[in-house]
């Protein structure tokens, strides 16, 4: 996992020198939650989010698309928080650097299967030069980077290919400080995914790592919904079990489209719906908001994150 930078630089329009404490956000969907909170940045002064606070989503690597239950994606972001920290960093996580630098050099534009020819590339070149199963670790980053890129080169016949590992190396690390950043986790409690148990456990390693754990149960639809004046008219039950209603769309998201008019996670009125964001933290009040009910009960708790944003 990695930083999308681009998302963080509205705050330095700030005249002041105070350090910005920044918040990690780390969605379990790549949508609709991506969505809301690019619109709670572009309307955070209307909302009255802290100027110095920095938000900064944090966006899956090339080898983590498609992720989606909570557990996995804790794991892996404790894992690329320790390696920032401690500077080694796997293989793995150095392959995923060079895909996501061809990505942004554009490299793969319309040629999906270049894209796939060109990570199984990098894993067979890596395993030829650290002979051994991923994940080792990188002893030294520049000479290995290098390394791979050149036998890359050798492999695929492209001797075109954009090799600045400066910056590819700059631009992935998790610039997280645990004494003063907070990581945030934003996760639909979907219990058909993600079990009791694993819920424990990313509670536990939440408490442990100190981690924010935002949730919204069943879905974060739930808390979309919570925008609308008429959500207390909603059948508790149905929202909590949350089942097909139509062939293509649960009870949250069928009502969410009553409400919204064509609504899809990836295309939706995100700034309206964050401009009534004080209607959806006080219908917040009437639903669970503790971390450890919302495992069984109906509610979120993403308003105390948008109430925390403002202090």
């Amino acid at each position: 996992m990695r930083e999308k930078r681009n998302f963080a630089e509205r705050t330095r329009f700030l005249k002041t020198d105070e350090a910005k404490k920044k918040y990690f956000l780390v969605y379990e969907g790549e949508c609709s939650e991506d969505r809301y909170f690019k619109a709670v940045e572009s309307l955070r002064k209307e909302i009255g989010i802290n100027p110095l606070i920095e938000l900064v989503p944090i966006v899956r690597s090339y080898s983590e698309t498609g992720w989606s239950n909570p557990k996995k994606i804790v794991e892996r972001i404790c894992k690329n928080v320790d390696e920032s920290t401690s500077g080694s960093i796997s293989y793995e996580t150095l392959l995923n650097w060079i895909m996501e630098y061809f990505q942004e050099e554009e490299l793969f534009i319309e040629n999906r299967n270049l894209e796939k020819y060109f990570w199984a590339t990098l894993i067979t070149v890596c395993q030829d030069v650290i002979h051994a199963e991923l994940p080792d670790i990188v002893t030294d980053l520049q000479k290995s980077c290098k390394r791979i890129l050149d036998l890359l080169k050798e492999k695929t016949g492209l001797h075109t290919l954009v090799t600045d590992i400066d910056q590819i190396i700059s631009k992935c690390n998790i610039t997280y400080a645990p004494e003063y950043d907070k990581i945030c986790f934003v996760v639909d409690r979907d219990k058909d995914s993600f079990t009791k148990v694993q819920y424990d456990n990313v509670l536990k390693t939440c408490k442990k790592r100190n981690f924010n754990f935002y949730l919204s149960n069943p879905c974060f639809e739930f808390w979309l919904l919570l925008h609308f004046d008429d959500v207390d008219r909603l059948d508790n039950e149905k929202l909590l079990e949350n089942p097909f209603v139509t062939r293509m769309y649960r009870y949250t998201e069928h009502e969410l489209r009553k409400r919204i008019r064509g609504y899809k996670k990836s295309r939706y009125n995100a700034i309206e719906l964050v401009g009534r964001v004080d209607i959806a933290i006080v219908n917040e009040n009437f639903y669970c908001e503790d971390i450890v009910g919302l495992k069984n009960e109906i509610g979120s708790n993403v308003g105390l994150l948008i109430t925390e944003l403002r202090m």
